[in-house]
C-alpha cells in the first residue's frame, strides 16, 4: 500500500494515505530546495495514527504488577500502590492473566499468574502488603518478567508494571540485561519512580530495551491515575511490535531521528544495507505517534529527487488482525534558483509548515537539557549552568513557565552547590521529554 507525491503536487500539503489500520501522514520541511553542491539539512515529521473507528479485538493482557515494598514506601505511597492494583483488578477480563510480585532485598510472589481471579480475594492479598528493607531491583525485575513468560502465549499482550521508591545498588547492569532480554521476547514494561530518591537513567534505560517507557510520579495522589493510564493505553494496543523502515535516496544519509508524540524520545536507528529499521514498540489507539526524521542531502541537481522511502510494519500476537505494511516516498522538487538574483524564488520560513519548527523548537529544547547532564557528569558544571540558564530563556518563551521556572532554580542550586536537587532534576528530565503537550494536556500542534 503507497502513494507516491508527483512533482506537480508540492505545497506545503502532507502525504496522506488511509490503510485498513493505519493513516501515514507525512509533512515535508520544505516544498523545495536550490540545486547545490553543498550538504543541506532537510526535516520531515511522520505522523502514525490508527483509525479512529478501527474495530479490533482487544488483546488478553498478560500482566505482573511488581511493587517495590522497602521501608521508605512506608505511608502514602504504599497505600496508593494498593489502591493502584486493586482498580486494575476491577479493569480486567475474564481472559486476562494478572500475577503480583513484592520486593525489597528478596522477591515474592504475592499472587501467581491466573485468570478470571477472585477480585475479592486477590484485593485482600493485596491490602497485606507492609514495607520492610531495602531495595534491589533486580530481584523483583527478575521474579516479575518470569511470572509473566509463565503464562506467556501466542496471542497475549505481555506487560510488566514497576514502581519503585528507592536506588538499587550493585545491580544495574543484572537489570539491563533483563530488560534487553524482555525487549526480545516481547514483554514491555512500564517503570514508575515515586518521589526523588530513585535512578531515572537506570529506569529510562531498562524502559527502553524492553520498549516500553519510564514515569516520573511526584505525588502518591498521581499513582492511580498513572496506573490507570497504563491500563487505559493497552487496552488500545492493536500491535505489539511496530517497526519503521527508513531507506534513503541517493545522496541522503538520515541524520537524526526523534519521537516527538506522545513525548520526547530520541530513537535508535540500526542501520542495514537496506537502510535503517527503528523499533516504535507498542501502537496503540489511545496515543498517536510523531517522528521528526533530519536528513543531510547533498549534490542537488534540478528536478524531482527522493528524499526517503518511510515504511511502517505492524506485527500483533497470533489472532489478532493488524498485521500490514504501508509505505509512502517522500519526494523533493529541486529548483535551480539562483541566491544572489533579487527577482528569483526565495526559500523562506514560510514555506515550511508550522509543524516542523515546533518539533524542533522542542526537540532542541531536549538536547539542551541532555548537554547540560552531560557537561554536569563531566565535571563542566558552569557550561551546565549556563545551558540550564538559556533552556530556562527558551521555555519561558514558548510559553513553559513552570518549567522554566524549575530550570532557573537548578541553574542557581548548580551555582552555588555545582549538583542539582534530586527533585528539580527529574522535574526537568521528565518535564523536557513531555514538551510535546502544554500545561493542560493538549497538543501544542
Amino acid at each position: 500500500m503507497s502513494y507516491t507525491l508527483r512533482g506537480d503536487d508540492f505545497g506545503t500539503h502532507p502525504i496522506e494515505r488511509q490503510g485498513s489500520v493505519l493513516c501515514l501522514r507525512a509533512i515535508r520541511g520544505h516544498e523545495y530546495l536550490p540545486a547545490r553542491s553543498e550538504e543541506q539539512a532537510y526535516y520531515a515529521l511522520l505522523s502514525i495514527v490508527l483509525r479512529r473507528e478501527l474495530s479490533h479485538e482487544r488483546m488478553p493482557l498478560n500482566l505482573c504488577v511488581v511493587l517495590d515494598r522497602s521501608t521508605s514506601m512506608s505511608g502514602a505511597r504504599i497505600l496508593a500502590a494498593q489502591e493502584a492494583i486493586q482498580r486494575i483488578i476491577d479493569r480486567l477480563y475474564p481472559e486476562d492473566t494478572l500475577s503480583v510480585v513484592v520486593f525489597h532485598d528478596r522477591a515474592e510472589v504475592l499472587v501467581p499468574p491466573q485468570r478470571n481471579i477472585d477480585r475479592a480475594r486477590v484485593k485482600a492479598m493485596i491490602s497485606t502488603i507492609r514495607p520492610s528493607g531495602g531495595t534491589e531491583l533486580l530481584q523483583g525485575l527478575g521474579t516479575g518478567i518470569r511470572e509473566v513468560m509463565r503464562s506467556k502465549n501466542k496471542g497475549s499482550l505481555n506487560h510488566l508494571i514497576l514502581l519503585t521508591d528507592g536506588h538499587t545498588y550493585g545491580d544495574e547492569q543484572g537489570c539491563l540485561e533483563m530488560a534487553k532480554w524482555a525487549g526480545q521476547n516481547r514483554i514491555s514494561m512500564s517503570l514508575m519512580g515515586i518521589g526523588e530518591d530513585w535512578n531515572e537513567t537506570l529506569l529510562d534505560q531498562v524502559a527502553a530495551l524492553s520498549g516500553g517507557r519510564s514515569v516520573y510520579i511526584d505525588s502518591p495522589r498521581k499513582v492511580v491515575q498513572m496506573f490507570e493510564q497504563v491500563i487505559e493505553h493497552l487496552s488500545g494496543v492493536v500491535a505489539n511490535q511496530t517497526t519503521l523502515h527508513i531507506t534513503p535516496g541517493p545522496s541522503v544519509a538520515l541524520q537524526e531521528i526523534f519521537q516527538v508524540k506522545p513525548e520526547i524520545q530520541r530513537l535508535k536507528a540500526v542501520a542495514s544495507d537496506q537502510g535503517y529499521t527503528v523499533a516504535l514498540g507498542l501502537l496503540s489507539k489511545v496515543s498517536d505517534r510523531e517522528v521528526l526524521m533530519e536528513f543531510r542531502v547533498r549534490n542537488l541537481t534540478p528536478g524531482v529527487r527522493l528524499i526517503a522511502s518511510v515504511g511502517v510494519e505492524l506485527a500483533a500476537p497470533e489472532g489478532v488482525n493488524a498485521h500490514g505494511a504501508f509505505f509512502e516516498e517522500i519526494m523533493l522538487n529541486v529548483e535551480g534558483i539562483s541566491l544572489t538574483d533579487p527577482d528569483a524564488p526565495r526559500i523562506s520560513s514560510a514555506r515550511i509548515p508550522a509543524a516542523i519548527p515546533r518539533a524542533l523548537t522542542r526537540v532542541v529544547l531536549f538536547k539542551m537539557h541532555e548537554r547540560a547532564i552531560a557537561d554536569l557528569e563531566a565535571g563542566r558544571v558552569e557550561a551546565a549552568t549556563q545551558r540550564l540558564e538559556a533552556m530556562a530563556s527558551r521555555l519561558a518563551a514558548i510559553g513553559e513557565v513552570e518549567l522554566a521556572r524549575a530550570a532557573m532554580l537548578e541553574a542557581g542550586q548548580l551555582a552555588r552547590t555545582g549538583a542539582l536537587s534530586p527533585e528539580g532534576r527529574k522535574k526537568i528530565h521528565y518535564g523536557t521529554r513531555a514538551l510535546s503537550l502544554d500545561p493542560r494536556g493538549k497538543d501544542h500542534g
